[in-house]
């Protein structure tokens, strides 16, 4: 199974449900196997919960990187932030473009989930 989870939402809230849906999916034995590929590709102000400054989300973003659950921030956003890659979280990976990444996985074959 692969799966790109996509967040965009500012509110910590929204990415709180969006990690814990993450969570429940790799935790979840009917669905998964240890060699499933599973992404959050956070854009737009979604990158602030990817971005060490703004996060709320700390503990848990280190529980899906624990998890072997692939973590991605839009470049484009965090420039908008005023931010770089430097910014981000330990284990989270800066990407050119969000919306190019989202589309490159989904023609690998990833399954797309929009969290809220």
């Amino acid at each position: 199974m692969k799966t790109v989870i996509h967040v965009s939402s500012p509110d910590p809230n929204d990415q709180r449900e969006a990690v814990a849906n993450t969570l429940n999916l790799v935790m979840d034995e009917s669905v998964s196997a240890p060699d499933d590929d599973v992404v959050v590709l956070a854009n737009g102000a979604g990158v602030r919960m990817f971005v060490e400054a703004t996060s709320a989300l700390t503990e848990l973003v280190e529980e899906m990187k624990n998890r072997d659950v692939t973590l991605r921030a839009c470049r484009n956003a965090l420039r908008g932030m005023g931010t770089t890659d430097d910014d981000l979280l330990p284990g989270v990976e800066g990407v050119p473009s969000g919306s190019g990444e989202l589309a490159r996985l989904q023609a690998e074959g990833y399954g797309y989930i929009k969290a809220p």
